[in-house]
């Protein structure tokens, strides 16, 4: 009799372990920290007047493509579907149209984040497709020395852009708490405040600007996971 009670006991007993190992599991893989490399793009060109530099002229354009140094958080509450927020840091690039011709950037630091709920369509242990859609927000300040303006002037821009945002990526899992990354990140800029602070040593002044413009970003994106 109790052989034959002792295979029963013995698979509940595996069944158990597996379920267990399984819940275990469930939980390491709620959150997931990502650090990451990629290159931004960035295009903006609105009608913000730069009158402020006594001149008529319109050179509100500016480009950026460079690296920007980035985390990530994932929190997934169920197989398909979780929750993820990529920000992202860069510095230092060539910034041109903000201030006189003669002057260049001494200064730049900016930072780019996306929040928003993600769909898993494809996740296994090996592999994950990540599809997320949400929101986007874009900052970024710059000082420029513009020698030309009275005795020396202090040129200091600022610029926030905020709009949807999009971005589809691939994650090779090597085990179960370490993976590569990589996606893409696709936003659009469509609400915008634009402001500008100009010290000549003397005196402050200082301008701001907001307004409904289209600018538009893509960066693609390399980096490590770590399950926790």
């Amino acid at each position: 009799m109790k052989k034959y009670l002792l295979l029963p006991a013995l698979l509940v007993l595996i069944a158990g372990l597996s379920f267990a190992q399984a819940e275990d599991q469930e939980k390491q893989e709620f959150f997931n920290l990502e650090i990451t490399a990629g290159v931004p793009i960035r295009w903006s060109n609105s009608k913000t007047p730069h009158e402020f530099i006594n001149t008529t002229d319109d050179k509100d354009k500016t480009v950026t493509a460079n690296t920007a140094l980035g985390i990530a958080a994932n929190f997934n509450f169920t197989k398909r579907i979780g929750l993820a927020l990529d920000t992202d840091f860069f510095f230092g690039t060539d910034l041109t149209g903000n201030s006189d011709p003669t002057s260049t950037a001494n200064s730049l630091f900016g930072v780019n984040a996306f929040l928003g709920p993600v769909f898993y369509l494809v996740n296994t242990s090996l592999l994950r497709i990540p599809l997320a859609v949400g929101g986007h927000l874009y900052y970024w300040s710059s000082d420029h020395w513009s020698p030309d303006i009275a005795a020396g002037t202090w040129i200091s821009t600022s610029d926030m852009q905020i709009g949807p945002g999009i971005y589809l990526g691939v994650q090779f899992h090597f085990n179960r708490n370490i993976y590569i990354t990589s996606r893409t990140n696709v936003a659009l800029g469509i609400y915008r405040i634009h402001k500008t602070e100009i010290n000549d040593g003397t005196s402050l002044e200082e301008y701001k600007h907001s307004e409904v413009s289209i600018s538009w970003h893509v960066k693609p994106t390399v980096g490590v996971g770590i399950k926790f």
